[in-house]
């Protein structure tokens, strides 16, 4: 092909009608959309190694435009197009097609996605761009090609659904290794931070330590946080029994009489505990009625989220359940309710602990 040339031509000008499945575009009249890579530019080196094969073999994958206005708007093939300018090419083979800003958006999210050289980060933000798209799970997986399991490990990773010191930690780059991170970020959620979390990160940062040593500092930090609740349960016990020798009572006190509120906090304290029962037997000794009346509870949350069905995203809903953990532990519960109604399940016991049971140990 010739040598790039400074004339600005028109899309019209610009396309060569040969071929009417293939056009030729003037690469004067491509514009470049925003990409979700975060380091400056793309590596040099290898633009230069695919503008030489450009040279040898020429341009055997068209890229990917939209007419906008009197020119193009480049949707996937952007490295390819920097390669042929580098190439000394003055257009390059296209193919043109009608789509609006989501759809483009959505088609260059998964050509950056299925990138080799992106980072992390970047992955994880590209994913994260399909779901806020309104891709469901599913649909994500059939676009990029890829497993639940690995699509939902990655978007655990994107920025919204991780702590502070893990961000950080994710964006000086050290490792790409993603259970590394969602371990680093567990640690963080045990709210046990300092000091350990913080050396276990300078250790990482300086090769010092991997992901057998974080996964050590979590195992241990579980075990002391269960300690520190089966203390305040016996201390609590034996403040009790302190008091009653206190009144002088021989006899032993009357059982309190049930309360859902109670009896609803008994079972989220359940539900945090690792390796629990299953739920089925966790709610065995309760009634029917008693366990429709805890579920009552969160009723007019259950209603909002039916009321939301056609309109709201299953998976924004569990990323929504991030933003609002520091308002309380109800958040679990009222969050699960919205999600009950959201899918069209019926508001019970079972599925209002199920659904609490993984917002609150992060299961997909």
């Amino acid at each position: 092909m010739s040598a790039v040339t400074t004339e600005i031509v028109s899309p019209a000008a610009a396309v060569s009608h040969a071929k009417p499945a293939l056009e030729f575009v003037s690469l004067n009249v491509i514009d470049f959309l925003p990409q979700v890579r975060t380091a400056s530019g793309l590596d040099e080196d290898e633009l230069q190694e695919l503008a030489e094969s450009l040279k040898a073999q020429g341009m055997l994958q068209p890229v990917l435009l939209r007419p906008v206005g009197d020119r193009f708007a480049l949707i996937a093939g952007e490295r390819r197009c920097r390669a042929a300018f580098m190439a000394g090419f003055s257009h390059v083979p296209a193919l043109i097609g009608e789509a609006d800003d989501q759809r483009a958006g959505i088609l260059q999210l998964v050509e950056n996605v299925q990138r080799e050289d992106l980072s992390l980060m970047e992955l994880a933000a590209g994913l994260r761009g399909l779901a806020d798209q309104g891709k469901t799970l599913s649909e994500i997986c059939q676009l990029v090609k890829k497993s639940k399991s690995w699509v939902s490990k990655h978007l655990a990773a994107s920025v919204e659904n991780l702590g502070y010191y893990t961000r950080q930690f994710m964006q000086s780059e050290t490792t790409e290794d993603l259970e590394l991170v969602l371990v680093v970020n567990q640690i963080e959620k045990t709210g046990k931070w300092y000091p350990r979390g913080t050396q276990l990160v300078d250790r990482l940062e300086a090769g010092k330590a991997g992901r057998e040593e974080a996964r050590a500092l979590l195992a241990a930090l579980k075990e002391e946080l269960a300690a520190e609740i089966a203390q305040k349960k016996a201390d609590k016990k034996a403040a009790k029994q302190e008091s009653l020798a206190l009144d002088g009572e021989d006899k032993e006190p009357e059982p309190p009489k049930w309360n859902a509120w109670n009896a609803e906090g008994d079972l989220d304290e359940q539900l945090r505990e690792e390796g629990h029962a299953p739920i089925a037997e966790l709610i065995r000794g309760l009634t029917k009625a008693q366990q429709a009346e805890i579920a009552g509870h969160y009723k007019q949350e259950y209603d909002a989220g039916k009321a939301l069905a056609k309109a709201t995203d299953l998976l924004k809903l569990r990323g929504l359940h991030q933003l609002i953990m520091e308002d309380g532990e109800a958040a679990n519960w009222n969050t699960a309710a919205f999600i009950l109604g959201n899918s069209g399940l019926k508001l019970t016991l079972e599925g209002l602990a199920s659904e609490v049971h993984a917002l609150i140990h992060g299961e997909a």
